[in-house]
Order: C-alpha cells, then structure tokens, then sequence
C-alpha cells in the first residue's frame, strides 16, 4: 500500500518518494520567473525608502516624503499582488507591519499637496482674496507640524529597522510557490478593475459618485503594480502607460474633490466672510476640474481596455 509521504516494499525498509513536481500552467512559464520579478521590484522600492528617509526626516523637500510614500505603496501591493506565490501569512504581516508607516507618510504626503496647491492658488487670485487664503493655510501648517512629529517618532522606533531588516529578507528569498504564474496574477488584479468599471458604467451610466471613481483609481494602482511584475513587452509597456494616465485622470479628480472638502470645513472653522469668498473662487475652480476629467475619464478607460487585450491575451 503506498502512501503520499513515501511507500514499503514488504520486508524492507521504506523507500522514499519525491514529491511531484506540479505541471507548468503556461507555455514558457519559468518557475524562478517570479522570484526574480518580486526581488527587483522589492529591492528598488527598499532602496528607495532608505535613500529618502534623511530627507523626510528633514523636512524642506517635499518630494522624499512622496518617494517614500510611493515606495511603501508599492511594496504593499506588490505582496498583495504576489499573494499566491507568498507565504500568506509572512507577507500578510509584512503588509500590516507597513501599514503604520504608510499612514504617517499619507498624512504628511496628503498636507504637503494641500499646501502647495493652495499656496499656488492664493497666488493666482490677486488682492484682497489672496490674503484671505493665506490666512487660512496657516492652520494646515500647523497641521502639518504635528504630522511630521509623528513620522519622525515612527522614523526613530527601533521597529522600523526591524521592519527594514524583514524587508531586505523578502527581497532576497521572496517566493514560496515559484510556479506561481505572473501573467495570471496580472489579468487577476486587471479582472478586478474591469468588474469594477463595467459595475460602475451599469448603475451610474457613465457618470458615478466621487467616491467611486476614488475606489476605481485604487483598484486601477494596484492593476499597475501588478503589471510592473511581468516581464517587459511592448504590450505590457502600453497597457502600463494607458493605466498611468487613467490614474492622473482619475487623481486629478480626486484632488479637486479633497480640495473642496478640505476648504469648506477649514470656512466653516474660520468663520471669515473674506475667506469665504477666497475659497468659493477656488472651489469654482476645482468643479471645472473636475468636469474636465470626467470628460476625460470615458476614453482613457477604453484605452486602459484595448491595451490589456494586448497585454493579457486569452
């Protein structure tokens, strides 16, 4: 009688059996494929959270806290994307582990935004209304203040070394199941935006609530990222650029969306008439911005469609 782990021939000793090797799923699908894929990536968006940290500590440039932010981003999704070749519960805690550091950089990243975008709008409005803004920025650099605090308190924790060390070990030896198949996690992750679009085409004909198309932008990150894991083509390069410029569509909404919330209660605070009007100028503004990328928002998801043919064929 045989059994999975070995078998016995009768009276001798037990005979050990190998393990099957499981069967390629794709023609051409090389098992190391995605441990190499995995510890590019992995490694260069580490790299790049040690090589913008001085510089978010310091504060000044604003654009190590959004590369630091980018790079923690993507790791997350990477693990996310790469679930099935993982194991589930060692990038499960890595992604958890992350998680705080990725909300202090989101806030910080998120006011910095805010900041300069009204900083700029101030400046394009002209006298009296450009004061009236600025006085009211000054409440989101206070903001800011307590946010960068709480990113160098996260900074100098002794687990975030721990956090980095863990970090390099998952780019260095990444995979659990190495026959895991990239293109197949791509078209999962693309699956779920194009269910998400299609839903969303369905009930809102075209025209969804700004929180969806918010979710729709997240779901469109997390395809991106996946596709940044397949091995590079001409396709891949086209459905990869077609979904950064939704993103920009869709993130250019979203900004002028915050933007107004963010004004509106910031009024409220203030009780200013003079700020008031300052920032309905601005609102204006944004809802003109935001029109322009719904309008916008139709073709670039039809160019998001045809290149993911291309890129994920049957």
């Amino acid at each position: 009688m045989g059994s999975a782990a070995g078998a016995i021939e009768e009276g001798g000793p037990p005979i050990a059996v190998a393990p099957p090797r499981p069967a390629r799923r794709r023609p051409g699908l090389i098992p190391i494929d995605i441990a190499h894929a995995l510890s590019a990536v992995l490694g260069k968006s580490i790299a790049a959270i040690r090589e913008h940290e001085a510089g978010s500590r310091a504060g000044g440039n604003i654009e190590n806290v959004h590369q630091m932010r980018v790079a923690t981003r993507r790791i997350r999704a990477y693990l996310k994307a790469a679930e099935p070749a993982l194991d589930e519960s060692a990038a499960g805690r890595l992604r958890q582990d992350l998680s705080g550091l990725a909300r202090v950089l989101g806030t910080v990243r998120d006011l910095d935004v805010m900041i300069a975008r009204l900083h700029a709008e101030a400046a394009a409005l002209g006298r009296p209304d450009t004061a009236a803004l600025e006085a009211l920025i000054g409440t989101l650099d206070a903001e800011r203040d307590r946010a960068r605090t709480a990113l160098i308190a996260q900074l100098d924790h002794p687990l975030h070394e721990s956090l980095l060390a863990e970090l390099d070990q998952a780019a260095a030896r990444p995979v659990s199941n190495p026959w895991a198949d990239l293109s197949e996690l791509g078209a999962r992750e693309y699956s779920r935006l194009d269910k998400a679009q299609r839903r969303l085409a369905g009930k809102f004909d075209g025209n969804p609530p700004d929180d969806d198309l918010h979710a729709l932008r997240i779901l469109g990150k997390r395809a991106r990222y996946a596709a940044e894991l397949q091995p590079k083509s001409k396709p891949m390069s086209r459905f990869l650029q077609a979904l950064a410029d939704f993103q920009e569509i869709l993130g250019d909404h979203q900004d002028a969306s915050v933007l107004e919330e963010q004004l509106r209660a910031m009024v409220a605070a203030s009780g200013e008439p003079a700020a008031a009007v300052a920032a309905g100028r601005v609102i204006e503004g944004g809802r003109r911005r935001k029109l322009a990328a719904r309008a916008a928002y139709p073709p670039a998801w039809a160019a998001v469609a045809e290149a993911a043919t291309a890129a994920y064929p049957a």
